[in-house]
């Protein structure tokens, strides 16, 4: 699927964790600004969220996902966790922090809680190929 073909207003990603007490907000922030291109993550409430429109705010999954050949695993936990037009996979917290997309199948693995990303769209499928089969 090209870029050109869909419409980036019909993409919205949410990233959300939480922030332990143990943990610096900002390093956290940096964990989202990682994972979520053109993102703005804020702290509220023991939680650090960013929600942001455009096909390219998945950009950084869709590149870690190639240089890691994690095609696969992507694809399994999208069609998993999908409900109609949305869909979630969990990322390692800490991997994410150095600018790695690891995935978690489960909350528990990720020993500092998983960052839980959400996809929207009304065209999640093509949204979907695209992340997955990485044309331009």
């Amino acid at each position: 699927m090209w870029k050109d073909d869909l419409q980036d207003e019909n993409v919205e990603l949410k990233v959300e964790t939480i922030l332990n007490p143990s943990e610096d907000p900002e390093k956290v922030k940096k964990c989202l600004l990682n994972v979520a291109n053109g993102c703005t993550p804020v702290v509220t409430d023991g939680r650090v969220e960013a929600t942001c429109k455009g096909l390219m705010s998945l950009h950084y999954i869709r590149v870690g996902v190639r240089s890691r050949s994690s095609v696969g695993v992507l694809r399994r936990l999208l069609e998993w966790n999908r409900k109609g037009n949305v869909t979630w996979f969990y990322l390692n917290k800490q991997a994410a922090y150095g600018g790695v997309i690891s995935f978690a199948e489960h909350y528990e693995e990720s020993p500092l809680g998983p960052i839980r990303v959400t996809v929207t769209s009304n065209d999640l499928d093509k949204i979907i190929e695209w992340l997955l089969l990485g044309k331009e």
